[in-house]
């Protein structure tokens, strides 16, 4: 990583100026469970081993950055169903079922 003008390292310098996303892992209530900070231009997929890892859930709910072969197959073997919509530009189209429900839903 570079250091900024400011001298503050950890994050690149950008036309916008300084990046980064917060990866949230949450419960059914929406309650944090593991939070993982990265610089802006990191991809979201690179994140998922570490937040998902030991946790114990039915289901995995993502975006389609988190949309990996890898990451649902990791979801699968952690007994989690994985409900995250396919890239529309996916080589091999995934199913996913758009009206998903849930049980025990409020």
């Amino acid at each position: 990583m570079r250091t900024s003008a400011r001298g503050q390292s950890g994050h690149r310098s950008y036309k916008r100026g300084l990046n980064s996303k917060i990866h949230l892992a949450v419960d059914a209530q929406g309650m944090p469970l593991r939070v993982v900070v990265t610089e802006g231009a990191c991809a979201d997929c690179t994140q998922a081993g570490a937040l998902t890892e030991g946790i114990d859930a039915q289901f995995l709910l993502a975006d389609k950055g988190y949309g990996s072969d890898a990451i649902v197959e990791q979801a699968q073997r952690q007994g989690m169903q994985a409900v995250i919509a396919p890239r529309k530009n996916r080589k091999s189209p995934r199913s996913h079922d758009k009206h998903q429900s849930f049980p025990n839903q409020v």
